[in-house]
């Protein structure tokens, strides 16, 4: 009877421990932007990309990308209202100094950038007529993936074992530090995007962007995903996670009531 009461204890208390990793799953991140503050984090520096834009940018507020730029002409709501339709450029890899692009097989790079491209279709489609030619009342969209870098696979998925010996916790001190310091948890993907948008007609710039975002820290159950072990997981969600921004942000700038956040 003893060792049946211990069973059942047993089982209850794994079931309760699936079901709170669960949750907490849930409401994990799967990319970040990296700390700005990190002492010995990456400088994230313009690729040339944008040309002579990036005397003109400025560090973005909270919940905006790394770098920002923004035309006054379009601040006013009416003003950035008007334009209705959009043409998207492919989107570029774009290497610049110190960029693990090239270090990544041609086929993947095309991969990678074709699904950026069909990301941001998918969501600009949805608020604005998608064009082809320059016109009028048109945004010209132009992005770039300027750097990217795989997770670390099989490494990461191991680096979620507890450490065997030693004094409980030390590990995720360790994680801590490390993201804290440098921006950027351990076997993390990552990637930095730069973008800007015309006046289809007059070619003038209205916005400019430079945006950096890396992997976050599963919690253990992260052992057991798959997605762990998909090396290119990490820049997938990234991509997914700024089109959506790109879809918030100018829904918010039209001045529209039913506006989306995008999910992290």
């Amino acid at each position: 009877m003893y060792r049946n009461n211990r069973l059942i204890t047993h089982c209850l208390s794994a079931a309760l421990t699936l079901a709170l990793a669960s949750v907490w799953l849930a409401g994990c991140a799967e990319t970040k932007q990296p700390w700005r503050s990190a002492p010995m984090g990456k400088e994230v520096a313009g690729s040339g990309f944008l040309g002579g834009l990036y005397s003109k940018m400025s560090e973005g507020k909270e919940g905006e990308s790394l770098l920002v730029y923004r035309n006054p002409k379009i601040e006013n709501q009416a003003s950035f209202a008007q334009y209705t339709k959009i043409l998207l450029a492919p989107v570029q890899i774009y290497a610049g100094p110190g960029s693990k692009l090239p270090e990544v097989p041609q086929e993947q790079r095309e991969t990678i950038a074709k699904a950026f491209y069909a990301q941001l279709y998918d969501k600009l489609s949805k608020d604005y007529e998608m064009v082809t030619q320059p016109g009028p009342n048109t945004f010209h969209m132009q992005v770039a993936i300027v750097d990217a870098d795989e997770s670390g696979g099989w490494t990461e998925g191991i680096s979620y074992l507890p450490m065997p010996v030693g004094v409980p916790g030390v590990k995720l001190v360790l994680v801590q530090l490390k993201d804290k310091s440098t921006g950027k948890p351990p076997f993390a993907g990552e990637v930095t995007i730069e973008g800007k948008y015309m006046d289809a007609q007059t070619g003038e710039v209205l916005a400019a962007t430079l945006d950096r975002r890396v992997g976050a820290r599963k919690p253990i159950i992260g052992l057991f995903q798959k997605k762990t072990y998909d090396t290119w997981h990490d820049v997938d969600e990234a991509m997914r996670y700024w089109a959506e921004k790109v879809q918030y942000r100018f829904c918010q700038r039209r001045g529209g009531t039913d506006c989306v956040a995008p999910t992290e």
